[in-house]
Parts: structure tokens; sequence; C-alpha cells
């Protein structure tokens, strides 16, 4: 893997105070780079790919107001202009405090219950930021997705759906929610990380995702309706605020559609999990949680 390039870490040094005589590079998946520094105590430096800083700055504000209040959530460094992200060769970069675990086994429903119960809390901490206020959904383009996976169906539940949620509960969302991105150690959880793809909305959306993300089968292909209801159930009882309804199904498949278009568009599309969300899409079209 790529070293870490010296003058970034000249650079990490001059805003962060951070002194490291080498780093190691470990696994960022497609959308980053990350290096461990040798420092005390034992720092990550992370590049991303497709996110401009301002989006990258305002992410890193509501990680560390989520980890006001979640012990798991781990809270960026701040520099010494007080921002948490700058800019180098045109890619954000932020720091974090190293987290020693391992992605979340899915298939674990010790670790899979501790994750329901996780996002209830974030769920519930979402609307309470003084600090933040309240957000803007962002306007998303799902054009060429529809272009690219036709569903008149969903086209029109979508079109309905828009700019009425009525009285669901809405907050800031992690949006990346999935196992990759919540880090255990000895069965527990001990970090969520990535913070990339903050927004502001209804907080289904992110139920929805995480549904899919923990109950979804090892292939990636259709999703284990026992492994999904125990998922919702456990988030109901941990307090989650939103209720759970039938329109879970349709917002996961609006987002598969929209994640097959995103990564297909950017060149970084994985073959077989490409092909594996394709049929997902298909296959639970025909899916009822029966709630």
């Amino acid at each position: 893997m790529e070293a870490v390039p010296e003058a970034l870490l000249g650079e990490v040094r001059a805003r962060y105070g951070v002194v490291a005589k080498d780093a190691e590079a470990i696994s960022g998946g497609t959308a980053s780079k990350l290096w461990r520094l040798s420092s005390e105590p034992s720092v990550v430096i992370r590049l991303s790919q497709y996110y401009p800083l301002p989006e990258q700055q305002w992410s890193c504000k509501v990680a560390a107001e989520f980890a006001g209040t979640i012990p798991e959530v781990i809270a960026p460094l701040a520099a010494s202009d007080g921002e948490a992200a700058f800019l180098w060769q045109g890619h954000p970069i932020t720091v974090w405090p190293f987290v020693m675990g391992a992605p979340l086994d899915r298939q674990n429903p010790l670790e899979r219950r501790q994750a329901a119960r996780l996002l209830a809390r974030l769920h519930i901490s979402a609307r309470v930021f003084p600090g933040l206020g309240e957000g803007v959904p962002p306007a998303r383009d799902d054009s060429e997705a529809e272009r690219l996976f036709p569903d008149r169906e969903l086209d029109e539940w979508l079109r309905s759906r828009h700019g009425h949620g009525g009285d669901e509960p809405v907050g800031w969302m992690h949006r990346d929610f999935f196992p990759g991105n919540v880090l255990c150690r000895e069965g527990r959880i001990v970090g969520v990380v990535d913070w990339d793809e903050v927004e502001w909305g209804p907080l289904i959306n992110e139920l929805a995702w995480s549904v899919w993300e923990f109950g979804k089968t090892p292939a990636g292909d259709a999703l284990d309706l026992d492994h999904a209801l125990e998922f919702l159930g456990e988030y109901q009882r941990a307090g989650g605020p939103v209720r759970p309804s039938n329109a879970l199904i349709p917002l996961i498949r609006a987002r598969l559609r929209s994640g097959i278009a995103f990564w297909r568009r950017v060149h970084a599309a994985d073959p077989v999990e490409d092909e594996a969300m394709v049929e997902a899409f298909a296959a639970l079209r025909q899916v009822r949680l029966n709630l």
C-alpha cells in the first residue's frame, strides 16, 4: 500500500502537533486512504477521495457533537486553527485517534444486536445538538439511477413521499452505518468511524439502510428477514425514535439503486458487489416485512 508522503506528515505535525517517525498504511476502503502514525497516542491520517473540504469540516463537527453523548463515537482532532480538516493536494485531510478493533461481524447475533441498540442511541441524540441547529436535507439527482434501473412503481412512491414526511423524526445521521464502519473488540463495539456521509433528514432513511446492511445475506444479494426483524426489534426496545413501517423496503431499494449508479460513475464499482446489489434491488421488490 502507498506510504504516507513526508510532506503530509510535516503538515500534520505543524497543524496538530502530532509527531511520528513513521506510519503504516491501513485499509480505508474505496472512499479514503488511511495511515496509522507511530505517535503517542497513536492517530490515523485520513485522506478523503470523493468529498469536498466544506463537507468534511461539517461532518467532523457532527461527529464531535455525537462524541459528546455517545462514547463509541470518536471525535476528530482539531488543528491549531480550530478546524478538524484541511486541504492537501486537492484532498481533504482529517486526523483521528486510532481505535484498535475489527469490523463488526454481521453474522454474530450479539454484535448485530449491539449495533441496533447503538443506532437507537444515535437517533435519540441526533436531534439535540444546539451547537449545530437544524440542517437542510440535501438535494439529490437520482436521474442516472432511474435511467439505469427503471422502476415506475418505486419512482411514483418516492415522488409521493417527497416533502410529505409528516411527523417522522428528523435529525443528523451518520448515513453510512454499516459493519465496516462499526469497530468491535472482545465482543463489544468500541468505535464508529467514517463520517463522510453525514446529513440531516428523516431518520427512517438511516434505519432502512442499517436494516439492509446488518440484515443482508453473506452474499449481499438478499435480505435475511429473521435478522432484519431482529434488528428492528432491538432498535425499538432500545428506544429508537423511528417507528418501523413498510416504507423500509422501498427506501432500501432506492438507496441500492443510487449506490450502484454512484460507484459506477466514479469507476470504483466492485464487480461482485455490483452484481449482488443489482440482484438485491430486483429481489427486494417482492419482500414484505409484515410489521
